[in-house]
Protein backbone atom coordinates (compact mmCIF):
# COMPACT_ATOMS: atom_id res chain seq x y z
CA UNK A 1 0.00 0.00 0.00
CA UNK A 2 2.23 2.69 -1.25
CA UNK A 3 -0.50 5.07 -0.90
CA UNK A 4 0.67 5.55 3.31
CA UNK A 5 3.94 7.22 1.62
CA UNK A 6 1.94 9.17 -0.87
CA UNK A 7 -0.20 10.44 1.92
CA UNK A 8 3.14 10.82 3.79
CA UNK A 9 4.40 13.06 1.31
CA UNK A 10 1.72 15.09 0.36
CA UNK A 11 1.60 16.16 4.16
CA UNK A 12 5.01 17.06 4.07
CA UNK A 13 4.44 19.16 1.54
CA UNK A 14 1.07 21.28 2.91
CA UNK A 15 2.86 21.15 6.03
CA UNK A 16 5.34 23.64 3.69
CA UNK A 17 2.83 25.67 2.16
CA UNK A 18 0.70 26.07 5.57
CA UNK A 19 4.11 27.80 6.83
CA UNK A 20 4.76 29.61 3.67
CA UNK A 21 1.11 31.38 3.99
CA UNK A 22 1.10 31.63 7.66
CA UNK A 23 -2.05 29.75 7.59
CA UNK A 24 -3.64 28.85 11.04
CA UNK A 25 -5.57 25.75 8.93
CA UNK A 26 -5.83 23.95 5.87
CA UNK A 27 -9.45 23.02 5.40
CA UNK A 28 -9.11 21.63 1.28
CA UNK A 29 -6.89 19.92 -0.80
CA UNK A 30 -7.80 19.44 -4.20
CA UNK A 31 -5.72 16.32 -6.40
CA UNK A 32 -5.22 15.46 -10.13
CA UNK A 33 -4.63 11.80 -10.09
CA UNK A 34 -4.39 10.45 -13.60
CA UNK A 35 -6.12 6.77 -13.83
CA UNK A 36 -2.92 5.66 -14.90
CA UNK A 37 -0.91 6.78 -12.41
CA UNK A 38 -1.19 3.65 -9.91
CA UNK A 39 -2.58 4.98 -6.87
CA UNK A 40 -5.70 3.85 -5.36
CA UNK A 41 -7.87 6.47 -4.88
CA UNK A 42 -9.86 5.16 -1.52
CA UNK A 43 -6.68 3.73 0.02
CA UNK A 44 -4.93 7.45 -0.60
CA UNK A 45 -7.46 9.20 1.52
CA UNK A 46 -8.08 6.76 3.99
CA UNK A 47 -3.95 6.66 4.45
CA UNK A 48 -4.15 11.18 4.30
CA UNK A 49 -7.67 10.83 7.42
CA UNK A 50 -5.42 8.65 9.40
CA UNK A 51 -2.00 10.73 9.42
CA UNK A 52 -3.57 13.93 9.27
CA UNK A 53 -4.48 13.95 12.52
CA UNK A 54 -0.98 14.08 13.90
CA UNK A 55 -0.79 17.72 12.75
CA UNK A 56 -3.32 20.38 13.77
CA UNK A 57 -2.67 22.80 10.91
CA UNK A 58 -4.29 19.59 8.70
CA UNK A 59 -6.50 17.94 11.31
CA UNK A 60 -9.79 19.21 9.63
CA UNK A 61 -8.55 19.18 6.35
CA UNK A 62 -10.68 17.35 3.23
CA UNK A 63 -9.40 15.90 -0.09
CA UNK A 64 -10.90 16.51 -2.90
CA UNK A 65 -9.89 14.32 -5.87
CA UNK A 66 -10.14 14.98 -10.11
CA UNK A 67 -9.68 11.82 -12.01
CA UNK A 68 -7.79 12.75 -14.97
CA UNK A 69 -8.42 10.18 -17.98
CA UNK A 70 -6.01 8.24 -20.10
CA UNK A 71 -5.16 10.08 -23.54
CA UNK A 72 -2.88 8.79 -26.24
CA UNK A 73 -2.19 11.24 -29.32
CA UNK A 74 -1.10 8.76 -32.53
CA UNK A 75 2.45 10.14 -33.59
CA UNK A 76 0.83 9.12 -37.46
CA UNK A 77 -2.15 10.97 -37.70
CA UNK A 78 -1.88 13.18 -34.63
CA UNK A 79 -5.50 12.46 -33.71
CA UNK A 80 -6.10 12.28 -29.51
CA UNK A 81 -8.42 9.74 -28.38
CA UNK A 82 -9.52 8.76 -24.49
CA UNK A 83 -9.73 4.68 -23.57
CA UNK A 84 -10.79 3.40 -20.32
CA UNK A 85 -8.72 0.24 -20.33
CA UNK A 86 -5.14 -0.38 -19.73
CA UNK A 87 -4.21 -2.37 -22.86
CA UNK A 88 -1.48 -1.30 -25.09
CA UNK A 89 -4.29 0.47 -27.93
CA UNK A 90 -3.44 1.14 -31.18
CA UNK A 91 -4.68 4.18 -32.69
CA UNK A 92 -9.06 3.79 -33.76
CA UNK A 93 -8.07 6.29 -36.10
CA UNK A 94 -5.26 4.83 -38.57
CA UNK A 95 -4.08 1.52 -36.61
CA UNK A 96 -0.99 3.23 -35.67
CA UNK A 97 0.41 1.59 -32.37
CA UNK A 98 3.16 4.71 -32.67
CA UNK A 99 1.58 6.57 -29.41
CA UNK A 100 2.22 8.79 -26.82
CA UNK A 101 0.32 9.22 -23.28
CA UNK A 102 -1.15 12.97 -23.19
CA UNK A 103 -2.85 12.36 -19.55
CA UNK A 104 -3.15 10.03 -16.93
CA UNK A 105 -0.09 10.03 -15.06
CA UNK A 106 -0.65 12.99 -13.48
CA UNK A 107 -0.47 12.74 -9.38
CA UNK A 108 -0.08 16.42 -7.87
CA UNK A 109 -1.58 19.08 -5.63
CA UNK A 110 -3.98 21.17 -7.99
CA UNK A 111 -5.42 23.75 -5.19
CA UNK A 112 -4.61 24.37 -1.57
CA UNK A 113 -7.34 25.87 0.66
CA UNK A 114 -6.41 27.58 3.93
CA UNK A 115 -7.08 29.97 6.87
CA UNK A 116 -5.07 32.81 7.53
Amino acid sequence: MHEVSIALGMIEELMRIGRENNAKKITHVKLRIGRMSGIVTDSLIFAFDAVKLEHPLLSSAVISIEEVPLVYECNKCNKKFEIENFTFPSCPFCGSFGLKIISGEEQHIEKVEVEV
